[in-house]
């Protein structure tokens, strides 16, 4: 949509909170819908929110922002729904608040300790402690328990009162659903829900995230259907102006397909393990060595570029053991298995 368009459609709004009827935030979104691309959904829907004084409209800000990953606007809402006269606003805030802790690095026991706290009688308390449950499990690498959680929160999600609210939670469960089965190997069902997930409107900037996750889906199959998800990926971060993500992309997840697929001309990155996986697909495994010596972290994929480089088998058997018994990844715990394989080991 053109700037211009846009600007005209934020005036149209403040001409409208002017005046004595005001539609709330469903039935804007449904009315720019009409006429306006996702990225331009979202600038608006900002807009629109930052004027709005409803109550309805203020929660639902919270999962609006949090599913399109807008952290400012998250916690400016928060803050917003914490002073509300509402009580259902106030420990909604309460809950968000949780979970952009959990994001900001917050410990995982103090979150869910603090949590037990939060009396959840309405049907949106029940469903988002559930979703913070998740967050919290996903945080120490435990999927087996987002299958759990996710049926308690489906039967919840029938009691719900506002169809947007169902909508966005519905947005979240096909998100986890695609990464509880991606993590188990499942990609059938993985990237059912994720494509099912991209078809559904008002998460912009998390369908770039998911894009690039399904990129790695594709690591085991070919090269041309990782690199179509990252510019659908690109695609949408550039149509933001997401500079984060494009970061992310540059960074991480093209050189760590590049390097795996060995389509490594031209291509670098500022990630010091990723690089180091780049000079392993160039077929300099001395230097690949120095370079993860050198580095304090140790991680499972530290450990598969070792193995990858020195060609010896306890790299991969500690990196396969990592995967599995610590993250719960049977989908990355094949690469040091198929690697070992590779090698005759």
């Amino acid at each position: 949509m053109a700037q211009t368009n846009t600007k005209t459609k934020i005036g149209t709004m403040r001409d409208y909170f002017e005046s004595e009827k005001q539609l709330q935030f469903p039935q804007f979104l449904t009315m720019i819908s009409l006429d306006s691309d996702e990225a331009a959904q979202l600038e608006l829907a900002k807009e629109f929110l930052y004027q709005s004084n409803s109550d309805l409209d203020k929660r639902l800000a919270l999962e609006y922002f949090d599913i399109n990953q807008c952290f400012h606007e998250l916690q400016y809402f928060i803050e917003v729904n914490k002073e509300s006269m509402n009580p259902l606003n106030q420990s909604l805030a309460i809950l968000y608040q949780f979970m952009l802790d959990l994001k900001n690095g917050k410990p995982v026991h103090e979150i869910r300790t603090q949590s037990k706290s939060v009396s959840v009688q309405h049907p949106e308390l029940r469903c988002l402690k559930y979703f913070l449950y998740i967050e919290i499990d996903k945080k120490v690498y435990n999927y087996e328990r987002i299958g759990y959680y996710l049926n308690k929160i489906q039967k919840y999600l029938r009691h719900l009162d506002n169809p947007l609210f169902i909508t966005f939670f519905q947005i979240r469960m096909k998100n986890l659903l695609f990464h509880y089965y991606w993590k188990r190997n499942e990609l059938i069902l993985a990237r059912k829900n994720a494509y099912e997930a991209l078809q559904m409107p008002h998460h912009i900037k998390l369908k770039a995230r998911l894009h690039l996750d399904l990129a790695l889906s594709y690591i085991y199959e070919d090269f041309e259907s990782s690199v179509y998800h990252i510019e659908e990926a690109k695609y949408i971060a550039n149509c933001l102006d997401d500079q984060d993500t494009l970061e992310y992309i540059d960074s991480h997840t093209y050189p760590f397909i590049c390097a795996h697929f060995g389509r490594v001309e031209g291509v670098s990155t500022k990630d010091p393990i990723e690089r180091a996986h780049l000079e392993i697909a160039r077929g300099n495994g001395e230097l690949a060595i120095s370079m993860l010596e050198q580095l304090d972290i140790i991680t499972p994929f530290t450990q598969y570029y070792l193995g990858l480089a020195t060609k010896k088998q306890h790299f991969f058997i500690y990196s396969y053991q990592y995967f599995m018994e610590k993250r719960s990844d049977h989908f990355f715990a094949r690469l040091p298995l198929k690697a070992s394989e590779g090698l005759g080991i």
